[in-house]
């Protein structure tokens, strides 16, 4: 049932990722009824899990959130016992070729935190419907006084909302509808295979190997693939083994290398693949030696990563009068390099959230909605724009040893992209 201006305002969310989680939570912190909805058939219906590292948007996370969720955040962190000082608040990137250190991009307050972990903390104490998976919003007049959005499911079943938020991924439903051409809403391929593997090696000498490149996370760059190793877990002890025991952690690697694939592969077909690959031979150590010493039966993905560069929006028909629109990845998928991209989701959030409490403050004016709505897209876009365009740029830098020192993330390390 759709709700009254006057009363609850109600924000749809489609996407219950990190960002659909963490605008859930800031609209409720800030008096607004949320519903979110989610196509998978629940939280751990992919096991996949990647790291991600906040730093420049992090303090805005921590105020979007309520006290009592913020406390939690630490059971996200990758090594949450490490003495966070500069050198572990950096990102060194070395020579792939070489294997010597090429530079460190400071990241200070910087924490890299594992994507699963994070998501159960953030659905802590919400109320998320799971296998809904959308296929249209529309509008639903119900009167002057609560103008309303029906969401309409591919199980039949329909919501009825004042507004709604896309938070539903790179391959968003959502923004189809929002752009109003499905050939423009579609990602882009960028011809880089990405693949991600969580590694239990079970041995303290080869966990050490990670470490010793850096006690988070790091990259080699300048050869025929890009590669990464970090700690994804740091045993706490509650599986039986001794506390803090490196034999025990959790580690991952990553490879990012030119080529196109019909279709993911997973598993140990991906494993094999990555093992026999020339690029992964060439890699420096020892980030081939991740490669090459991971354990049958690791979880291992390999997908090409695609993009979106924004464009505008609709008119008044797709964005139903300034009621519907995107963030996070869904408004702007990009390549990870500088891990910008969550946080831009965040801010798209925060800008969000502030848009909604002015239209509020206004008495829910129609013509104050469509500016401060129409202002949160056109910077959303812009800002959006310069930050997929410059990691497309980024990556096509990290394969030439000659032209690693010509990118943003060695000349001006991982601050605010755009």
């Amino acid at each position: 049932m759709a709700s009254s201006f006057a009363t609850s305002t109600t924000v749809a969310i489609v996407g219950a990722g990190l960002t659909g989680l963490l605008a859930a939570h800031g609209l409720k912190k800030n008096g607004f009824n949320v519903a979110i909805f989610d196509g998978e058939a629940h939280i751990n219906a992919r096991p996949r899990d990647w790291t991600i590292v906040l730093h420049w948007a992090l303090p805005v996370m921590q105020a979007l959130l309520p006290d009592n969720v913020a406390a939690k955040l630490p059971r996200a962190i990758c090594n949450p016992d490490l003495e966070f000082d500069a050198h572990a608040e950096s990102f060194p990137v070395y020579n792939g070729v070489t294997g010597d250190l090429m530079f460190a991009s400071p990241m200070p307050g910087s924490r890299r935190i594992s994507r699963q972990r994070l998501r159960a903390v953030l659905a802590e104490g919400l109320n998320i419907q799971w296998g809904k998976k959308v296929q249209s919003v529309a509008s639903s007049e119900t009167g002057d006084s609560a103008p309303a959005l029906t969401l309409t499911f591919d199980d039949g079943s329909t919501f009825a909302a004042d507004f709604v938020l896309g938070a539903d991924g790179a391959h968003s439903r959502v923004r189809g509808h929002v752009v109003g051409d499905a050939e423009k809403a579609r990602s882009t391929p960028s011809g880089l295979l990405f693949a991600t593997a969580i590694v239990n090696y079970g041995d303290a000498a080869k966990v050490k190997t990670v470490t010793d490149k850096h006690p988070v996370a790091a990259a080699a760059m300048g050869t025929g693939a890009v590669g990464g190793c970090g700690v994804l877990y740091v045993n706490d002890g509650s599986e039986g083994a001794a506390a803090r025991d490196p034999a025990d952690w959790t580690t991952f690697w990553v490879k990012i290398w030119q080529g196109k694939l019909d279709t993911a592969v997973q598993g140990q077909e991906a494993i094999d693949l990555l093992k026999s690959s020339e690029t992964s031979k060439q890699l420096a150590e020892p980030f081939n030696l991740q490669i090459e010493w991971t354990p049958e039966g690791s979880v291992c993905y390999i997908d090409e990563m695609k993009y979106w560069v924004p464009v505008s929006f609709g008119g008044p028909e797709a964005t139903q009068d300034g009621r519907v629109t995107l963030a996070g990845d869904a408004a702007h998928p990009m390549l990870i390099y500088r891990g910008q991209g969550f946080q831009h989701a965040i801010t798209d959030v925060n800008n969000y959230i502030k848009a909604l409490v002015a239209t509020r403050d206004a008495g829910w004016d129609a013509a104050v909605r469509r500016r401060e709505i129409a202002a949160y897209d056109a910077e959303m876009i812009e800002r959006g724009a310069k930050a997929v365009t410059q990691s497309v740029q980024e990556a096509a830098l990290s394969f030439d040893v000659e032209k690693v020192s010509k990118m943003l993330m060695a000349r001006q390390g991982h601050g605010r992209s755009a």
